[in-house]
């Protein structure tokens, strides 16, 4: 059955879907998010892609481009006030005068280009690109706005016990032995717990295995919720169909991953993905 909180948040998302329409109509603008999990080159497709545009670069494939259609391109102030701007100017400057790698993506972050071209018959247009750059690990949040954490714990476990995880959760697996998801809430095991699935989430990612990861994204990339309560949780032990005695560890958890969903993945859901009008994935 659907709750009232899920109507009311339905009703926002097409509220705003509706004020995006209306803005484009007059003034056509795409909102393009480009993502990937971590090294797979987001940030140096996106600054050679700008620098393309702006510079007018040998882009054979794009045809726009390599018939002379677009006029000019051309950088435009940041559109949302509380988005950080994607340091552009920086990842040049690393590229071609530093001659080293930009910094990986971290955090959200958002850049507009605008674009002058001709159409068809002529007709002079002009198109604003709003690019949005994200991690990848955010991107596999999603899934959990519709699992109960029940059903997260045991798919995550059964993931860990099979090879070639089972040995980098060696660790983790010996504190979760140790555990009572049906005993009183603790926060040291706790702790111990979310550090430990964290070093497993870190090790599965290494470029030994690279093994793309189950949610929580924001584990490996807190930012400034690194140490909340919200971050501080990890599976347990507890069948997919159960219901958690009050005051146990196991409410603890649950009630924690409920406050990650809440605080994290509904509004990167609402505020941004939602939003988007295509998507790259690297």
């Amino acid at each position: 059955m659907v709750s009232f909180s899920e109507i009311v948040e339905e009703a926002r998302l097409s509220a705003r879907a509706l004020l995006d329409y209306g803005e484009s109509f007059f003034n056509p603008t795409i909102r393009l998010g480009v993502t990937g999990l971590s090294r797979a080159g987001k940030t140096v497709f996106i600054t050679a892609l700008i620098h393309g545009l702006i510079r007018g670069g040998r882009m054979p494939v794009f045809e726009a481009l390599s018939s002379g259609r677009i006029a000019r391109a051309f950088l435009a102030p940041q559109p949302d006030d509380g988005v950080p701007r994607f340091a552009y100017e920086s990842h040049v400057r690393a590229l071609v005068a530093e001659r080293r790698w930009p910094s990986s993506t971290v955090d959200i972050s958002e850049l507009r280009l605008v674009i002058e071209f001709q159409r068809g018959k002529g007709a002079e247009r002009t198109l604003t690109l709003d690019i949005v750059d994200y991690p990848g690990e955010w991107l596999l949040d999603l899934p959990l706005l519709n699992k109960s954490y029940e059903q997260w714990a045991r798919e995550s476990l059964a993931l860990s016990r099979s090879e070639p995880r089972s040995h980098l959760a060696g660790a983790w697996h010996a504190h979760l032995a140790t555990l009572s998801a049906e005993g009183r809430e603790d926060e040291p095991a706790t702790l111990e717990s979310a550090r430990l699935f964290t070093d497993y989430l870190r090790a599965c990612r290494d470029d030994r295995f690279a093994m793309s990861l189950l949610p929580p994204g924001r584990f490996l990339m807190p930012g400034n919720l690194a140490g909340s309560p919200a971050l501080t949780f990890a599976p347990l032990d507890v069948p997919a169909d159960g219901r958690a005695p009050d005051g146990s560890l196991w409410a603890m958890m649950a009630r924690r991953y409920e406050s990650y969903k809440d605080i994290v993945v509904r509004p990167f859901f609402r505020d941004h993905f939602a939003r988007l009008d295509r998507q790259i994935v690297l």
